[in-house]
């Protein structure tokens, strides 16, 4: 298999797991018995961590190794554009979404019936659906090549 190829089944599997484990948060988040909320967070974050965060990773990692086979160039401004919002995402997940997910998780283990509770919820739901949308744009980037 020549590299370009493995490369770009590698690039392909680590999308569709980060992009998958970031679309089921929703599913997890919406759990709405007081004795399973704490547990979703706790998953959500785990997931995040283990799963798709690493993914990202390597799509980063490999999406610079398939334009260095020359398949591709940092020239091209549907890429250009991907890498700005790789790295806002990125920035919005360290300094916005993991704040507030473990804001959520607190806010859980003391009352996941209480108005704090609700407020984290909403805001961590509304950075999730924020973080998606960047993410299937970069999706739509990477397949249909705009521009």
């Amino acid at each position: 298999m020549a590299p370009f190829l493995l490369l770009k089944l590698v690039h392909v599997l680590a999308a569709i797991l980060a992009v998958g484990s970031n679309l089921t948060y929703v599913a997890w988040l919406r759990t709405s018995d007081p004795a399973h909320v704490a547990f979703a967070v706790r998953g959500v974050r785990r997931l995040d961590r283990t799963v798709a965060n690493p993914a990202y990773a390597v799509l980063l990692v490999t999406g610079v190794l398939m334009v260095w086979t020359g398949a591709f160039s940092f020239s091209e401004h549907w890429i250009q554009a991907a890498i700005v919002l790789y790295a806002l995402t990125a920035l919005l997940g360290i300094v916005v979404f993991a704040p507030a997910i473990r804001r959520q998780l607190a806010e859980a283990d003391a009352d996941p019936t209480s108005a704090a509770y609700r407020a984290a919820a909403r805001r961590s739901t509304a950075l999730g659906w924020v973080t998606i949308a960047v993410v299937l744009t970069i999706v739509f980037l990477m397949v249909v090549k705009p521009f």
